[in-house]
């Protein structure tokens, strides 16, 4: 679907907005202007249909009851001027109460994921006398993020989770896999994915990374890109400092197994509250598998 906006970047942009104008002392500098701005991109992206958080909704609620003054940004100024700053920013801080107890149940809900995937991944370590864990980031390159919404998203997940339950070419022979969808203010609606492989029947992880990320390419017709978190620049960071817990990982180097789980709290780590999704195509999308 194709956006004259981005819509990964405006969403991020109108929950600064509001948690900026809900948390000042005075009303910023030019306002109104700003308001009418954003009002015009969210009217460009808006699905009725979907589930947006609470700052988002403090827009939408504003969007709604100005419906017909959209067409026309000069007359949507002209009637947004006439709300006062008081009244706007009180239905924001109403939105925005309602935005961080949701942070809190998003970092709830994060850390017991985190849970659950670290006692499997123990699980796994303790079974196989050496595994090899792969991890890759499947993302859209800034200069086609105003071609994918969240349904696009959605939809090219939907694919590649398929594959990874059948477990066809690259992903024959795994044995354990986890993703997590995220929203961030330069990589827009990205995915980061572990894939984990008896030691035995693979050995290299930057090829299965490659693979994955020529996949990632087919299932969104060329606007995908991928991050492969195995080149041997990106891998020496660690290594250097002992902290490396991806690739060919032994049972019985404690060393490497206590890495690797650190490693894979990252994918859900809990304070990475900057990352989560503003807009799901319904209320129960599930952002972690």
């Amino acid at each position: 679907m194709c956006h004259t906006v981005n819509e990964s970047k405006i969403l991020i942009e109108i929950e600064n907005f509001v948690e900026n104008v809900s948390v000042t002392k005075r009303k910023p500098h030019n306002f109104y202007n700003q308001l009418t701005e954003l009002l015009v991109q969210l009217n460009q992206i808006y699905n009725p249909d979907y589930s947006y958080v609470p700052a988002i909704e403090a827009m939408i609620e504003l969007l709604l009851d100005l419906d017909e003054y959209l067409d026309d940004p000069e007359c949507l100024y002209e009637r947004l001027i006439r709300i006062s700053f008081e009244d706007i920013q009180r239905d924001f801080k109403r939105h925005y109460r309602g935005q961080k107890r949701q942070l809190r149940d998003h970092r709830h809900s994060e850390s017991e994921n985190t849970k659950t995937l670290v006692d499997r991944m123990q699980e796994i370590s303790d079974k196989y006398s050496r595994i090899l864990v792969v991890r890759v980031d499947l993302a859209y390159p800034l200069k086609f993020q105003d071609q994918i919404g969240i349904l696009d998203f959605k939809d090219d997940m939907d694919v590649l989770r398929t594959r990874l339950r059948d477990q066809d070419t690259v992903f024959k022979k795994l044995i354990a896999y986890a993703w997590a969808l995220e929203q961030g203010a330069d990589k827009g609606y990205h995915c980061h994915l572990l894939l984990v492989y008896k030691g035995s029947d693979y050995r290299n992880a930057y090829w299965i990374a490659d693979q994955v990320g020529k996949l990632w390419s087919d299932i969104t017709e060329g606007l995908g890109c991928h991050f492969n978190c195995h080149t041997a620049a990106y891998l020496k960071q660690f290594s250097d400092r002992n902290r490396l817990g991806i690739g060919m990982i032994h049972r019985k180097n404690l060393d490497e197994v206590n890495n690797m789980l650190n490693t894979v709290k990252y994918l859900v780590r809990p304070e990475k509250e900057s990352q989560h999704l503003r807009v799901k195509t319904k209320k129960r999308m599930r952002t972690f598998g």
